[in-house]
Order: structure tokens, then sequence, then C-alpha cells
């Protein structure tokens, strides 16, 4: 059975300007104060997974994080020449610019250059997008390979091929094999489709079982969604819950024809995550980053559609005016949810020399271990060295977050507080030290 998925040709002179004014758009705003914000702690562990010995990696995935191996791999040459925050995010950078060039080029093949054209622009702006473009995680490059996944089967490229983009997009995140659902609704040709599912499958078999091994690690965090999710999630895409109306309206007119056929059940993969969430929580607004492509396309067939024709480019300048403030807001020191250079630089600033430290989780010495001078000046503290330093540093995280490390259960922290008392603490987002000394 095949489906047609496209509806007119382009005329050469116009067919290949949209996708690189797309990529060099979302390069430039990926770029933009890239290295402002501060690591926080999924990025600290990426890059330490990076950069240190590999036996050092493999002990980390023995403990958690196998289903992000392979990214961690193919940052390891970008750690070898740098560990700086514009080094390490460069990849999630070039990554978006490659994914707004695919929606673009995915924009024609299934509409017009023009539609691309917006849509990749849509794409570029959107806040969410630049926020995992600018973080050392894999999200960015999950989105790329899921927008050269459309692609290869829109344009019933050789299904071998597909299925190797498959194997990359599940090796990179599970999460967004997830893809695949919204793929079987579009498939021209169900038998190359079916054909190319097998082989994924036997490239994804071993993922299976490392992600099983660790699902309570990579999953238990997670929480069933509540209705104050999707103002949450607005929150994210666009900067403010309201701006997403328009967006969405946009994306509503578009719907329609082959982009339409493609694009919709792309897009809705957001809400069939929180549904699934809601037997079985797997969901989070960053994991769903690699559906916003299909919202871009909608929104950007539906602007193609407005006229006379110049509205469509007032229509794109408000989406942007939209987005200002959370772009800018991104784009300073603490917008990430810890802040652990500046923790790094108080720590620096008041510890003296003898100081223990005690890390609540041991988890905590990979989150804080990326800004590694003051924690290199310390002594980290053993079960049975507690009593023998005057002064012990406590560094973890913030009690309010769910996915934190609570002092209140650890046992070497409820031994430290019978003979020690805190003098000093402060908190940098989600993570916090505090000095205690000997009472």
């Amino acid at each position: 059975m095949t489906m047609a998925l496209s509806e007119k040709s382009v005329k050469p002179s116009t067919k290949r300007r949209a996708e690189p004014v797309a990529a060099v758009v979302a390069l430039v705003i990926g770029l933009w104060g890239v290295g402002v914000p501060s690591f926080w702690r999924d990025e600290s562990v990426s890059a330490l997974a990076a950069s240190r010995p590999i036996g050092e990696l493999w002990d980390l995935l023995g403990h958690m994080d196998r289903v992000h191996a392979l990214y961690y791999l193919m940052l390891r040459p970008v750690a070898w020449i740098s560990t700086s925050e514009l080094a390490l995010r460069l990849p999630s950078v070039l990554a978006t610019a490659a994914a707004a060039y695919g929606i673009a080029a995915l924009g024609r093949h299934l509409a017009s250059a023009r539609a691309g054209l917006l849509a990749g622009l849509v794409f570029a702006a959107l806040p969410m997008v630049t926020r995992y473009a600018q973080e050392v995680r894999s999200y960015a490059i999950v989105t790329a390979l899921a927008v050269l996944a459309t692609w290869l089967l829109v344009t019933r490229r050789h299904h071998a091929g597909y299925a190797a983009v498959i194997v990359l997009l599940g090796w990179c995140h599970v999460y967004g094999l997830l893809l695949v659902v919204a793929h079987a609704f579009v498939a021209p040709d169900r038998r190359r489709f079916g054909q190319a599912l097998l082989i994924a499958g036997a490239g994804l078999a071993p993922l299976a079982v490392l992600a099983a091994g660790q699902r309570g690690v990579q999953l238990g965090w997670l929480r069933s969604p509540t209705w104050a999710a999707l103002p949450a999630f607005a929150q994210e895409v666009m900067g403010s819950r309201w701006g997403i109306v328009p967006l969405l309206g946009l994306a509503l007119f578009g719907a329609r024809g082959a982009l339409g056929r493609v694009a919709g059940p792309w897009a809705l993969l957001i809400p069939l995550s929180m549904l699934i969430s809601l037997v079985y929580p797997i969901y989070s607004p960053r994991y769903v980053l690699f559906a916003l492509p299909g919202v871009a396309l909608l929104a950007g067939a539906g602007l193609d559609r407005l006229r006379p024709r110049p509205l469509a480019w007032a229509g794109l300048a408000l989406l942007a005016a939209l987005t200002v403030p959370k772009h800018l807001s991104l784009r300073t020191p603490d917008s990430r949810p810890d802040d652990l250079r500046s923790m790094a630089a108080a720590l620096l600033e008041r510890q003296r020399p003898g100081d223990a430290v005690l890390y609540v989780d041991a988890t905590y010495k990979w989150f804080a271990g990326v800004y590694a001078e003051p924690y290199r000046k310390l002594i980290e503290l053993q079960p049975g060295d507690i009593g023998e330093h005057e002064r012990v540093w406590v560094v973890s995280g913030g009690r309010k977050h769910q996915n934190s490390a609570f002092v209140e259960t650890d046992r070497a922290y409820l031994a430290l507080q019978k003979s020690y008392e805190a003098r000093y603490y402060k908190d940098f987002g989600y993570s916090w030290f505090a000095l205690y000394v000997q009472k």
C-alpha cells in the first residue's frame, strides 16, 4: 500500500533557498549567549562522562545512564579539544541548525518552499528549542535524527537507511522511538516500513536489555502529569502560557494536505505522551522536544496560508516577539535548574585548607564536579572519618526538587549532625552547599 505525500513541485530557482536560511537563523539563535548559562547537573554528568578516563565512564554507566552511552561516546572527541560551555554545547547547536534545515526541506517537499522556510523559522524561534540547543544533552541530536528519519520515510529513501537512523535515534534517547508510532500512520509504503522496523529491531535489542536494567534509575523520578502540565509545557515552548495560543491556532490552520497528514501525528505525540504517563509515567517536557518539528511544520503551513501573503511575515514576527522575554531569560548565568558555576566560585572563596566535603548522595560528586577546582582542594569525607575534621562542607540538591538527594535520609549526613552544627548554607537553584563545624 502506498500513500502520496507530496502535493506539488517547487520551482528550481526557489526550492533550495529555504533550507540554508532556516539553518543559519537557527545557528545564530543557538550561538547567541551559548556560554553564558552555567552547566547544570545533567550537563555536568555529560561533560564529565565525556572527559573522564574511559574506565570512569564505564563505572558511571554501571550505575546509571546506560541509555545515554552513545551520546557520551560521541561527545568525547569534543571534550578532548575543550570542555568549555561553548565547545560542549556546540554539537547541540549544530544539531538544532540541522533540524531546522530538515524541517524546511520537509515543508518544501510536502507543501512549498515558502511553507518550509516559515516552518524552519518558527522552529528556530521557539524558546524550548533554544534551551536544548544550548544544553550538553542528547535532546537536540534526537530531534535532528527524528527530522531525518521523517524525511527518509516520506521521500521513500532506502528502508535500510531509515532503519539505521531509527537505531541511532533510539540509542541517543530511547524515548525518541515514540516517533515510530506517528510514522506508522503516514508510511507511504507499509511493506518497506515493516522491513525497516525488523532491521531496526535487531539494532535496538541490546538497548532494550540495557534500558530495562536501569528503568528505575532513569524513570523513577517521573510522576503522572496533572492539568498543571499543560500550562507548564506552554511556558517551556513559548515562554508564556498564553503565547502558545497563536502557535496552536496557526498549527490547526495549517493541518491539511500532505503536510498535515505527516506533521499532525508527529505533533500529537506530545499529548499522547502525557496520556500514557497517566498510567505509566514517562513524560517530561524535554523528552518530547523531538515532536516540536511537527508543530513547527503545521504552524509554518498555517502562516503560508494567510492572505494577503505579507500577513505570513507579520504573523511570524508576532510569534517571535512573544518569545523575546523568554529568550533573554534563558541567557542569564542562573537560568538553568542549577547554577553550578556560581556554587563552585562561592565555595572556592569560603573554603580553608584541611576542609572536608560530604556529597549527599554520592552522585553529587558527578553533578558538582564539572567546575572541579574547589572540590579538588577538599578532602572527601569517608564514613569512618566523621569527627576528624573541624569543618565539613555538605554538597547536595534542593529538598524541594523531586529528583534531589534528600539529606534527611542519608546515613552519613545524619551521623555528621550528631557532632557538627550548620554555620552557613547557600542555594544555587536546586543545588546547595552548607558548612558544618564541630560542636
